[in-house]
């Protein structure tokens, strides 16, 4: 309990690990998009979804359903790109041969005598 009151801040209130407090961020703002899109698609009434929205006694359902969708959508987007754009530790120690830091090396193989009798062919 802090006993003198200061300014209102948001520390205390987003998780403590790290990756946590990077989704719970990058997905509501990737949710505030979506909400923002589908604002965006009423407004400029985009294929005429507005009048067809309204043009129907269920526009709630209609407008939830875009609304979630697109939320969903743009919420994945924001925490996927989040999360692949988290640097890769330098000093891991791991041998990646995809990221190219390594180099080829030529190595000798040596081939295998000739089998006298033909391969073997599986029968049910």
């Amino acid at each position: 309990m802090n006993p003198l009151p200061g300014p209102k801040t948001t520390r205390g209130k987003l998780p403590r690990h790290p990756l946590f407090r990077l989704l719970l961020v990058n997905g509501l703002a990737g949710a505030a998009l979506g909400v923002l899109f589908v604002v965006g698609i009423l407004v400029i009434d985009v294929a005429g979804i507005r009048n067809l929205l309204a043009g129907t006694g269920e526009w709630v359902i209609g407008l939830a359903l875009l609304t979630m969708g697109s939320v969903t959508t743009f919420a994945s987007v924001a925490m996927g790109g989040a999360i692949m754009l988290i640097p890769k530790p330098r000093d891991s120690g791991a041998d990646d041969s995809t990221g190219g830091h390594g180099a080829l090396v030529p190595v000798r193989v040596r081939p295998r005598p000739a089998r006298s009798e033909p391969p073997r062919r599986w029968t049910d």
